[in-house]
């Protein structure tokens, strides 16, 4: 019976009452003041129940982790786990929790805990997974208990083991130290015997080093010299047994030494416990930290490895090396028209293609979406641009096979090259070729270019407009616009959308076109969206002051959509505002949604709990429209203005227009006009059941200071 199995057989403790400390953990307070039933059995349980985040701080504790570990709840929430974790211990916990909440299995194990008064405790642990409303893992629940000191074995409990010695669900097994046995087993139970795959006769003809992988030898004989000397009461390892099968086998072991009374060695107790399973997912995470899912190839983490580590051959052996850096010509295109999965094939067969044309000592990395890397050890500029020539014929002649011949593929390259400068990071190396590759795109796409000073000369300007976002963000210089969306029955505004604007160098304002492209390469787009968020509950607070109900569309970007804390956020907000949580539509466009299905879907499920609505801004432009909307709870869907440009003249729109109000209709989603340009569209849409209308015939945006004035 492996410890696995045996978790799997007792749900209750790992599962049960992890689901219990889920909604313990969330209150962050103990049971007896939340007054919650489920509280209360977790509260009174005899064993000690932890739980903490992904980031280790505290957030739960009960009456009986008071009572083996001194802190009260008080003292211990809010402090981080390792408070209570010996040094020695931290480095092993932390893998076995960060495989728990990867794999969202349960585990356990034996360790030891730093109590108030100083003391160390034995103690078993039980470890499970803690999730959310949504499903998703938001931290770690552990049972502890103490462990009961290994008790002395008389010569006649030698002779006649126990039952709990012999049906103990984990290995164990009873070790001679006498020098001329080499360490011969005495007495092994049935779950070693399954452990490792041979009977307890053949055991107990063996010895641990007849066990051992020939690595892991040395490590355990040094620690047993160690124990007998005196030098150590106990020691733990992780070490490989070899199975009957001849495969080796990852085993965490505990071993003590048993005395008799006058202080002589008898033997050592060996317990062995499979780690099997957790050294696999650690080496899975250790895969997926450095490597993309999607292609395999190296991710951005790992291809700075890469290059910092050529880039210090270089400053020590002297010469130096380049890095191509490219992404597909029009991608958007390709996800809005054929779909999210078409794209990821496109992007696989891209991959594919470029790494058939390197050489083995090159390497290639997906930095992230469609962007791509490849590093050129000790190649020249020369030698990387005709590399860099074949790659775009390459490409351009193979990278149809997903989409079919009538349509092409194409890249833009950037080139950078580096060489013994100490000055000069594998960041700097990756913005030159970043900003060579925009020329490229500017330059027609489809082409290469050379980092040099012309691109340094434009990445100066980008640099600028970074700065100028990061300026208005710091100092509170965004400006908000709005502008009207209109009940087309009732022909009167029932919601305002904000739009952001940023203040020029002389007075003009910049929309976001031109400054959101660095905002999301920056990562400053998600602080953006809390700006204007914040901005939005604070008029809908103001104005319900003054006896006027306010309704506001704020626009979210993709990033935000993956961002857990952006919804505690609006959470907070609502609360301190106390406004009607219906006031507040939140927007997304269609790609932003596609592009993260399971996070777009979480999140429309946990706004829709707050009680906020959600809009899918551009609907229609994407090939997949019908199959996302079925899968996430929009509240409002806004028709791609595509189709509403042309309405009284197409037929084809008129069309497609009335499929979607129809559907929509079906799933209870309103439908908003977006573009409407004149009264005759207007007319077309309430005759054809359109819900809400937007565009300049209906309303201009304008500074939110005039939209309350009004």
């Amino acid at each position: 019976m492996t410890l696995n199995s045996q978790l799997r057989r007792e749900p209750d403790q790992a599962g049960s009452v992890g689901r219990l400390v889920a909604r313990y953990a969330r209150s962050g307070r103990p049971a007896r003041r939340s007054g919650a039933a489920g509280d209360a059995i977790v509260e009174s349980l005899p064993d000690a129940v932890i739980a903490r985040g992904l980031d280790g701080v505290i957030s739960a504790w009960n009456a009986a982790a008071q009572s083996l570990y001194g802190p009260s709840a008080a003292e211990a929430i809010g402090t981080h786990y390792d408070s209570i974790v010996p040094a020695v211990w931290r480095e092993r916990e932390a893998a076995i929790a960060l495989g728990v909440t990867h794999a969202a299995l349960t585990d356990c194990y034996r360790a030891e805990r730093v109590c108030k008064d100083g003391a160390v405790s034995d103690i078993s642990v039980q470890i499970a997974p803690i999730r959310d409303a949504t499903g998703a893992v938001v931290g770690v629940a552990t049972i502890e208990r103490m462990v009961a000191s290994t008790p002395s074995w008389s010569s006649e409990v030698d002779a006649h083991l126990s039952c709990a010695f012999e049906e103990a669900p984990v290995g164990a097994a009873l070790v001679s130290v006498q020098p001329e046995s080499g360490g011969r087993l005495l007495r092994v139970n049935r779950a070693f015997g399954e452990l490792t795959g041979y009977s307890v006769e053949e055991l107990e003809a063996s010895t641990v080093q007849d066990l051992l992988h020939p690595e892991d030898a040395a490590a355990d004989a040094a620690a047993v010299a160690q124990l007998l000397k005196g030098e150590l009461s106990k020691f733990q390892l992780e070490q490989r047994l070899l199975h009957a099968q001849r495969h080796a086998l990852w085993v965490l072991v505990n071993v003590s030494l048993v005395r008799d009374q006058s202080g002589k060695p008898l033997y050592c107790i060996r317990q062995a416990h499979d780690i099997e399973e957790r050294k696999r997912y650690e080496g899975e995470l250790g895969y997926l930290v450095e490597h993309d899912p999607l292609t395999g190839l190296l991710n951005r983490g790992g291809f700075i490895r890469e290059l910092t580590h050529q880039m210090a051959d270089a400053r020590r052996y002297g010469g130096g090396g380049c890095i191509l850096f490219f992404d597909l010509d029009d991608f958007k295109y390709v996800n809005d028209t054929l779909g999210h999965h078409i794209g990821d094939e496109v992007i696989s067969d891209v991959a594919r293609i470029v790494l058939d044309r390197l050489r083995e000592t090159d390497v290639l990395a997906r930095l992230g979406g469609d962007e791509f890397a490849v590093l050129l050890p000790h190649a020249t500029a020369s030698e990387a641009q005709t590399v860099s020539a074949n790659l775009l014929e390459a490409v351009r002649a193979d990278g149809t096979m997903s989409i079919g011949r009538d349509r092409s593929i194409t890249i833009s390259i950037g080139v950078a090259a580096f060489d013994a400068d100490a000055c000069r990071t594998p960041d700097d190396i990756l913005g030159d070729a970043d900003v060579a590759m925009y020329t490229a795109k500017e330059g027609g796409k489809d082409r290469s270019t050379v980092a040099g000073p012309a691109t340094r000369e434009l990445a100066t300007g980008r640099v600028t407009w970074a700065e100028r976002v990061r300026s208005a963000l710091q100092n509170d210089r965004f400006e908000l616009y709005c502008q009207p969306v209109v009940d087309l029955g009732r022909t009167e505004v029932s919601q305002w959308e904000l739009l952001l604007r940023l203040p020029g160098d002389h007075g003009e304002l910049i929309r976001p076109a031109q400054f959101l492209y660095t905002a999301e390469r920056s990562g400053m787009i998600v602080e953006i969206d809390r700006w204007v968020l914040s901005g939005a509950m604070r008029l809908i607070s103001q104005q319900r002051d003054v006896g006027r109900a306010l309704v506001l569309e704020v626009n979210i970007s993709g990033r935000s959509v993956s961002e857990a804390g952006l919804l505690d956020l609006i959470e907070e907000g609502l609360e301190a505002a106390e406004i009607d949580p219906a006031s507040l539509i939140l927007e997304v466009t269609e790609t932003a949604a596609i592009a993260n299905m399971d996070c777009a879907r979480r999140f429309a499920t946990r706004l829709r709990a707050l009680g906020c609505r959600f809009a899918l801004d551009d609907f229609g432009a994407g090939f997949g429209s019908f199959y996302y909307l079925k899968h996430i709870p929009f509240d409002f869907v806004k028709i791609d203005g595509e189709f509403i440009r042309n309405l009284p003249t197409s037929s084809t729109d008129q069309l497609i227009l009335d499929s979607i109000v129809q559907m929509s209709r079906g799933l209870g989603t309103s439908t908003i006009a977006e573009f409407v340009g004149d009264r005759e569209t207007v007319e077309m849409l309430r005759e054809r059941g359109v819900d809400y209308g937007q565009g300049f015939h209906l309303g201009a945006p304008i500074p939110v200071v005039e939209m309350l004035a009004i």
